[in-house]
This record gives structure tokens, sequence and C-alpha cells, in this order.
């Protein structure tokens, strides 16, 4: 079988024959390594600077240009077709819906006649995602800019449009779609509602290597300390996150936030220039609720620092305001840290409410921290929790129960597109 994968990212093996630097790993790491090892023959085609080369002899790559998400450009279409012509693989994998190259690669498939062999992975749905994009943030503060969106020429409201903009193609692209892989019912439905042509295909994913061992102990995490992964967009919820955080403190007052990325709070001059109105919203939501020495700032954290956080932290907090299956809430669970996430997408398929962790009303943050303070509460029996939710976690992000189904999507693909 030749098999050609069409990435949003570079995987972490190619990023370093490309660029000679190891980087962060990611969550397609895993599975190119189990393909690699069938020895799969594989073509990846994915964003970077123009790029080629080969792993070994029968795994190549070529890196296109496509740096606006939102912007369908001819050329990558165009690079497409060479590369289609030139390789000619049996199944086409194209990872992801969030950019105008999947559009790109849908056409180039379809004027070669090889629609039946291209496979699209749903991971978020921007054509989705922008309808929930800034739930809780009010109004008022989606329409302010800063200097840096004034540059950016982007507001809340900007961001949220480009989530249109790049929706727009998505659906696009899904109307030509033949097969669809998802793996949760929000993405079925949407699926159904988007691309009702579509074969549905169920393969759930595998997470990144370090989180399959480890176990969280309530002997060895600090107390009272919430770890969330994502303070960044309006979409990942942190505003809630800061709302439920000002109620915990008034039962829990030594308890504490952490979360990756950097420090809007202390900022300089320079800082204050490029600070977003998202993060100014943030930090006088802080100054409000007397949180600013309540938040513990990270930095860029690679897979083995994330892996620390969730083995430190007495709670992993996901708030976010729409999700699909989000890899942190797998990750933290694999360790079998006591989590709390909001009902969104697909996150109770992941975790079972009451026993491998707790969900709540995603746009009740008194809920959200109500939950925190019932994990606190819980002392050490928030251990049988967290070994229910590893147990779980390790079936649903099962390394080889989740290759041999994407092979048996591959084959079936295959002989279809004969």
């Amino acid at each position: 079988m030749k098999l050609m994968w069409v990435c949003n990212m570079m995987p972490s093996a190619v990023r370093k024959a490309a660029t000679g630097k190891e980087g962060s790993a990611n969550w397609l790491d895993h599975a190119l390594s189990d393909l690699r090892e069938q020895g799969m023959n594989i073509r990846i085609l994915c964003r970077g600077e123009n790029q080629r080369g080969s792993l070994d002899d029968n795994c190549s790559f070529a890196a296109f240009r496509d740096r606006e998400p939102y912007r369908y450009l001819p050329e990558v279409e165009a690079f497409f077709l060479e590369e289609l012509k030139t390789y000619r693989p049996d199944v086409i994998h194209i990872w992801g819906t969030e950019y105008a190259h999947t559009l790109a690669m849908m056409n180039a498939a379809e004027k070669l006649g090889m629609e039946e062999r291209c496979v699209i992975s749903i991971q978020g749905l921007c054509s989705v995602y922008a309808r929930h994009y800034a739930e809780g943030v009010p109004v008022q503060v989606q329409r302010q800019y800063t200097f840096h969106d004034l540059l950016k020429r982007e507001s809340i409201l900007g961001q949220q449009r480009v989530y249109e903009k790049r929706g727009a193609l998505e659906v696009q692209a899904l109307q030509k779609a033949r097969h669809v892989i998802g793996r949760t019912p929000w993405d079925l439905a949407c699926t159904k509602m988007l691309a009702p042509q579509a074969r549905y295909h169920f393969c759930n994913e595998t997470l990144r290597g370090p989180f399959y061992e480890g176990q969280w102990s309530y002997s060895g995490c600090q107390k009272h300390r919430i770890f969330a992964s994502s303070c960044v967009y309006p979409v990942k919820g942190f505003h809630y996150l800061l709302e439920a955080l000002a109620e915990v403190i008034k039962e829990y007052p030594d308890a504490a936030l952490a979360v990756p990325g950097k420090d809007f709070l202390n900022l300089d001059s320079k800082g204050l220039l490029h600070q977003d109105n998202y993060h100014k919203y943030l930090k006088n939501m802080a100054e409000q609720y007397g949180l600013t020495d309540k938040i513990e700032f990270l930095g860029k954290l690679s897979p083995e620092g994330m892996k620390e956080q969730y083995l430190k932290a007495h709670v992993f907090a996901l708030p976010s305001t729409i999700e699909n299956s989000p890899n942190s809430l797998g990750e933290a669970m694999l360790l079998g840290t006591p989590c709390v996430a909001a009902d969104v997408g697909g996150v109770t398929t992941m975790l079972k409410s009451g026993r491998e962790g707790l969900t709540y009303q995603s746009t009740a943050p008194y809920m959200l921290a109500h939950c925190i303070k019932q994990l606190f509460a819980m002392g050490d029996r928030a251990e049988a929790m967290g070994r229910a939710a590893s147990e779980h976690a390790r079936i649903t992000h099962d390394p080889g129960k989740n290759l041999e189904d994407l092979l048996g999507i591959y084959r079936e693909i295959e002989d279809s597109g004969r």
C-alpha cells in the first residue's frame, strides 16, 4: 500500500530531518512510528518551508507554504496535483479540516479521479467552533482593541470571523469527502450535518509516548494546585476558570492555578504593546478577583514538562467552551490526575462523570468551582477516581488497537478506490 499523509504540522521525525531541530513531540508521532514499523510506504506532505527529504527508504516528505489557514492558495493545489501524479497513492489521509490545504487536496484529488482514496480525520471543526468561540466573554470586551489588535487588524470578534472563514473552506472540503474518520458522538453528529454523503469510520487517537508511563498520587501532588493546559484563546475558557478560582479560594485560600504560556499579568512597556485584548481582559479579571498572586505561568512546556505538571497538580481543569476529544484531558486521564471538565463536544465519551472525574455545564463557572472543591475534599480517595480514569484512557488511547483500526480503514479505502 502507498499511503500519503497531509498534515497541518510537521511530525517530529520530519522536523528533525528538515530543520535539524528536535522541537516538542506531537500526537502524530506515535501513529507515524507505528506505521513505519509496519513497513508502510508513506509520503508525508506538511506545512513548512518547501523542505524535501526522506526518513528512510519507505518514508519521504515534502513541505509546502501555507501560513494563513483561511486563505485558499492555488499554488498549494498545484503542488498537491504534482505530488499525486508522481506518487500515485492508494490512500490519502488528510489530518484535520482546519486549514485551507484540506480543500486544496480534495480539489486536486477530484481532478485526478482520486477522491475515493481520500479520508479526512476530524480534529476540531472551525465551522462549529466559531459558534462557541467567545462564550462567556462580554460583548463589549469582544469588540475592543488593544494596540496589538490594531496592528494585527483583529479583535476577539475578528478572531471569531477568521474561524468562520476557515469553517467555510472546511465545509467545502467535507462536502467533497467520501470517507471521514472520527471518534466521538459529537464529530459523528457534525459529520452527518456537514458531510452526509461521507462514510464515517471510527478510530481513536494514540497520544504522545511519555503519558503512558507514570501514575498520579495524592501524597505526591501539591495540594490545592489546579493545572490547566492553555490560556491562549477564548475557546479554551480560561476566563471561566478565573471566575471559578475566585470562588474556590473562599474555601481554600491556598489554592493556586498553573498554566503554560507567557505571563500576561506582569508586563513591561514592550509587553503591553504586544498584549491582545483577551489577555487584557484576563488581567483585569485577575485583579478584580484578587488572583494576581494565585497564577503561575509555566512558559512553553515539553511533553515531559506537561507530564510533570499533571503529576504535580491536585486537579486538572478543562474549562473549554467547545472540544472534540481534547488530548490534554486524555493525557491527564492516562496519568490518573483527578479531572474536572466542561461537558462539551465529545468530553463525556472520554470521561465518565462521577466515576472517572467530574463534568459540569460549560457556561456555569460556579459549578466548575464546586467540582474543584469536591475533588479537593476527597483527599486520597481521589486516587481511585484517577485509577478508573487511567483504565478508561488506556482503552481509548491503546496504540495497538488504534493502529489495527487505522490499518483496517486504510485497507477498506484502498479496496474501494480500485
